[in-house]
């Protein structure tokens, strides 16, 4: 019951940060993943402790994990190599044969003394599913959502001084129309983390996904969005992806 992982890892903050881009519903991450974690979000060297824990039937089934990793992450640490440690508990109830939810609470801590940064990320995330067994493969839909909640003091004299909450989060939803043909479409929310004065985005993001076999998908995706200085811009794009041999982008 007690699962070690050493080495480089996408960490267990929310749900999507552990997701391969090939496996998301649209071509990028979520705003707030995005602008709170980087680019590519939380992928750090260390060590995972897991285990579920010993609750089962009505109440639901839980894991918990534990990861302390050395990251240089520039939004959360401003660069700094010092360790953190992040930690996840996850909730799971089955409600029948073709429903099930699911729900964590994440955590994050981590410091970088030059300078004079602490910071502290909170994430809850849910999922709801319904998937008959009998049509697994042909209909499905899924709803999910994450908020964020990013607080960092940098303990510094005079205007360096910073020590603010800034929030974020989305809410996404996937329908599988038969066994090729997918839409979704995700709603995004963030404020900037940065010091000075509360700037905010958004984002609406439908696609469309048609899966040609299991091993290549083609997507259409139009995206509009308002960046920190009140610009709309429209975004229209056509993503192409396969794979070949064991490791293909299926969704786990």
């Amino acid at each position: 019951d007690l699962r070690l992982d050493v080495g480089q890892f996408r960490q267990l903050v929310g749900e999507l940060n552990r997701w391969h881009l090939h496996a998301l519903s649209t071509d990028e991450y979520p705003l707030v993943l995005r602008r709170f974690a980087g680019d590519e979000g939380l992928v750090a060297p260390g060590v995972s402790v897991y285990s579920p824990l010993p609750i089962s039937g009505r109440l639901g089934t839980y894991e918990l994990t534990v990861q302390a990793t050395s990251s240089d992450n520039v939004v959360l640490f401003a660069g700094g190599r010092r360790p953190s440690v992040n930690a996840q508990l996850a909730g799971f109830w089955q409600f029948s044969r073709s429903t099930y939810a699911q729900v964590t609470a994440s955590a994050l801590y981590g410091t970088n003394p030059d300078t004079s940064l602490t910071t502290t990320l909170g994430v809850a995330a849910a999922r709801f599913t319904w998937r008959p067994p009998q049509q697994g493969e042909a209909r499905e839909f899924t709803i999910r959502s994450e908020l964020w909640a990013l607080h960092r003091t940098f303990a510094l004299p005079g205007p360096g001084a910073f020590d603010k909450t800034r929030l974020g989060g989305y809410v996404a939803a996937d329908v599988k129309l038969n066994r090729r043909w997918t839409a979704s479409a995700r709603g995004d929310y963030v404020q900037s983390p940065d010091p000075g004065p509360l700037a905010r985005e958004w984002a609406f993001t439908p696609a469309l996904t048609f899966w040609q076999s299991e091993f290549v998908f083609l997507r259409g995706q139009y995206e509009r969005s308002s960046d920190l200085q009140h610009a709309t811009r429209n975004r229209l794009s056509m993503q192409v992806v396969f794979a070949m041999g064991p490791h293909k982008h299926e969704l786990f």
